[in-house]
């Protein structure tokens, strides 16, 4: 069955300016209705259909897995994680974490989805201006990636980070190391890391962890050179990656 045919949705404005974008017809498969806060500085009415469209994915779990959202569940989504808070007898609200770089086990949550928003948009952009084929897939916190020794005691930004086939369900596929590359280091110099330390210390890394399988990237002073999927040949992104550091998220 289609989401089309099992939800609508409606829009309520509150009295301090925000928005409530909110399911309509959940309640039919036995799920209480889902629903996202969308801030007063969002005027653009296209945000809430890419709310829509965050519902629209929470409902496809729903529907595929079987599954029935209860109140203080979770779900992973890209790099982030949304919780669902009571909000009425009949409805859940979307909670999203409030530092998506907090290398904490329990981060604050605050209500929305603003930030999960904007880490996908920074990751499509990545794919397309450096036209890379393939479908992204940009991996939850929570998984690992192999990182080398070096680089806690690494001041500079130069990297080399490849994704390869995950190895077991938590892995990413991702091999972050310093700038001398996997081939270079010992397996004793290689570890099992959460990607949220490694976004947490090293930020513009993040928007590149979408891409597929077989692509690399090298960091340096200049920017990063992306080697698409079996490709050789590395190109200059055209975009400042350190730019990224920059970003800051508000409520």
């Amino acid at each position: 069955m289609s989401n089309s045919r099992i939800v609508n949705f409606a829009v309520d404005r509150l009295p301090a300016g925000d928005r409530i974008v909110r399911s309509v017809g959940l309640f039919k498969i036995g799920q209480r209705e889902l629903c996202v806060r969308v801030s007063s500085r969002r005027r653009e009415h296209d945000y809430e259909h890419r709310v829509m469209g965050v519902i629209n994915f929470i409902v496809d779990y729903i529907v595929n897995s079987g599954a029935r959202i209860k109140a203080g569940e979770s779900l992973e989504y890209g790099w982030t994680l949304l919780r669902f808070l009571e909000r009425g007898p009949s409805s859940l609200e979307a909670y999203e974490i409030e530092d998506p770089y907090s290398d904490e086990a329990e981060p604050p949550m605050v209500p929305g989805v603003d930030r999960a928003l904007t880490l996908a948009d920074v990751s499509r952009d990545v794919m397309r201006r450096n036209r890379l084929m393939g479908a992204s897939d940009f991996p939850y916190r929570g998984k690992t990636a192999t990182t080398c020794s070096h680089l806690s005691g690494l001041t500079s930004r130069q990297l080399f980070i490849e994704r390869d086939e995950p190895h077991e369900p938590r892995d990413s596929g991702w091999t972050i190391t310093c700038g001398d590359g996997e081939e270079s280091h010992e397996a004793a110099d290689l570890t099992a890391e959460h990607l949220a330390h490694v976004g947490a210390r090293r930020r513009f890394v993040v928007p590149y962890l979408t891409m597929p399988v077989g692509c690399a990237v090298v960091f340096d002073s200049d920017g990063a050179i992306v080697f698409p999927a079996g490709k050789e040949a590395g190109q200059r992104d055209p975009v400042d990656p350190y730019l990224f550091d920059q970003v800051t998220f508000h409520n």
